[in-house]
């Protein structure tokens, strides 16, 4: 026995050193994976456009490569749509850390082509996916354990956005806020070396230059903290729209049929190309223009066009299925309102106030806590940028009305909702008490009749006993459409609607729903809300029924438990 513990304690020190040496591996490779894709956009966007591109070539490139690009990501690259980052937290969260290895490929191949023929989207997000996916590919490769496997994606990660963006603090900090959910995962110090390996050879190769030159900030009044405070709720109401509009435009294409999400990158190509041609400051990544707003360069006029556009842009450029991001975007949103507000507070405030460029850069962080909702990366990705301890404050102050106003009226944030959309479900962060006594998967019932959609109203009332059973299950058990009570059905029957589609009564209605893991307290709570019949569904596809829970199921639980105690105590 001591020679197999001794082995196993051997073994477990081996994976340990080899994760370790691993980990310097993947952030170079993740900061090599970042340049190149940075670089490749850039020269990528001089084919499509040159240097002074003219009207037609504004329109008809983002339409011509959007069809490209809509074929690749309908029939070879069907995972990569998008920004990256929620795709990497489902595989870190529900798979593993398994990511297949053609993501990173594909993401390369059409995040360059997306965001160098136009397309209002950023190049982290790409940056994260390629980057964890390399790690993935490396781990199950070298071969790691599982559970090493999984580590070894969020170092990845924040290897790659430290190199994409030149912050290795705020990196470790996005991939434990944003991806792992907990500040306080025990991969801090792998991921801290991940992202200065990948810092170090991003910067050996495209020089120690930083990404925006920021002008020395001072608060040159006390009383100019209520203008930050003003531009903190400005921001979190840009953010709430953004997100309410981010989420309803991809809602309505992804209620189109199937067969259309070849072409649909190409409407989104087709809108953009018509906005460049008035707007071109809104192509691709554009921090050449937020360099200006941080700078001063920029006027009121422009400032609030440049906000507005962008916003514009970029909605149409993700929910039409597009590969990139909206952390470059939301940065670019943030300068330009920031720097609105900055010039309205320095021609009409009685107080001296600093330069636009200071609200800039102010604004820069607050849409990103309250679109992205990080608040801490935030706050160091703009200290990271500036190195100067005076921003601090009202950077501060300035989030956390943000991140308060963003998350008062979008429970979810927009990442996890995206996932939602596609039904896919995250576990929660919060930690879970030790004392909760079941949960849903240990109650629940895998045997569940369901009827299709198509059926009438009569023939499900027909066939669930004359209304006897108290709710029924409306679809299949891999895709719930819904769940209808049975004075619902007498009531259809009552007026008329008995050939109707059953499917009709359950149409955009909600479904009360529980997962697996989740605990009683809530399993109770959403019981009594539901018509008796609570559907329990996959966290990996909110549409697939793994079981059903009934006030009858927990009572049988209890009592089964409870004979369980009796039986151990006579034992």
């Amino acid at each position: 026995m001591k020679s197999l513990s001794a082995s196993i304690q051997q073994l477990r020190l081996r994976e340990h050193q080899l994760f370790l040496a691993l980990t310097i591996v993947v952030g170079v490779l993740a900061g090599l994976s970042a340049v190149l894709f940075t670089v490749a956009i850039d020269r990528t966007t001089r084919v499509f456009f040159g240097l002074d591109p003219s009207a037609v070539r504004l329109f008809v490139v983002p339409v011509a490569v959007s069809l490209i690009t809509g074929l690749l990501l309908a029939r070879v690259f069907p995972d990569v749509r998008g920004s990256g980052v929620p795709q990497t937290e489902a595989a870190y969260h529900l798979n593993n850390g398994i990511i297949s290895g053609h993501v990173p490929l594909g993401k390369f191949l059409t995040g360059v082509l997306c965001i160098a023929s136009g397309h209002s989207m950023g190049r982290e997000g790409p940056s994260v996916q390629i980057g964890a996916g390399l790690a993935s590919v490396i781990g199950r490769w070298v071969p790691l354990s599982a559970e090493r496997v999984r580590d070894l994606v969020q170092v990845g990660a924040a290897g790659a956005l430290a190199a994409a963006f030149n912050t290795p603090v705020a990196a470790v900090l996005f991939a434990l806020e944003e991806i792992i959910g907990d500040m306080n995962a025990a991969l801090l110090g792998s991921t801290v070396v991940a992202s200065v390996a990948s810092v170090v050879v991003e910067r050996s190769i495209l020089g120690n230059e930083p990404l925006f030159r920021v002008p020395a900030y001072h608060l040159q009044h006390p009383a100019e903290l209520l203008a930050y405070a003003g531009l903190g709720l400005v921001g979190g109401i840009i953010s709430l729209l953004f997100c309410k509009a981010l989420l309803g435009a991809r809602r309505v294409f992804l209620g189109l049929p199937r067969w259309t999400r070849t072409w649909q990158p190409a409407v989104g190509g087709l809108i953009i190309g018509a906005i460049l041609i008035g707007v071109p400051q809104v192509m691709g990544v554009g921090y050449e223009h937020v360099d200006q707003a941080l700078n001063g360069g920029l006027v009121l006029r422009t400032l609030v066009l440049l906000c507005v556009v962008k916003m514009v842009a970029t909605i149409v450029s993700y929910s039409s299925g597009n590969a990139g991001g909206i952390f470059a975007p939301t940065l670019y949103i943030g300068a330009m309102a920031g720097g609105a507000i900055g010039t309205l507070v320095h021609q009409v405030a009685p107080v001296p106030t600093a330069d636009p460029g200071a609200y800039a850069l102010v604004g820069m962080g607050t849409l990103f806590a309250g679109i992205i909702r990080a608040p801490m990366t935030s706050v160091f990705m703009i200290f990271e940028i500036t190195q100067d301890y005076q921003i601090l404050v009202p950077l501060m102050v300035a989030n956390l009305l943000s991140f308060l106003i963003s998350r008062r009226f979008q429970p979810v944030p927009v990442y996890h909702a995206l996932l939602q959309q596609d039904r896919i479900h995250l576990p929660s962060s919060a930690p879970q008490a030790n004392l909760v006594p079941w949960t849903a998967g240990d109650v629940m019932s895998a045997e569940m009749a369901t009827f299709s959609d198509t059926a009438s109203v009569a023939e499900v009332w027909n066939r669930s006993r004359g209304g006897e059973a108290q709710a029924i299950l409306i679809g299949t058990p891999d895709r719930l459409v819904g769940v209808v009570d049975s004075q619902r059905l007498a009531g259809a029957i009552e007026s008329g609607h008995a050939s109707d589609p059953v499917g009709s009564l359950v149409a955009d209605q909600p479904v009360v729903h529980v997962h697996p893991d989740h605990p009683s307290e809530l399993v109770l709570e959403r019981l009594a809300r539901a018509h008796g019949v609570l559907p329990v569904v996959a966290r990996d596809d909110a549409q697939r029924l793994v079981g059903i829970i009934t006030i009858g199921h927990i009572l049988g639980f209890i009592r089964r438990r409870g004979d369980d105690g009796e039986t151990a105590m006579l034992g």
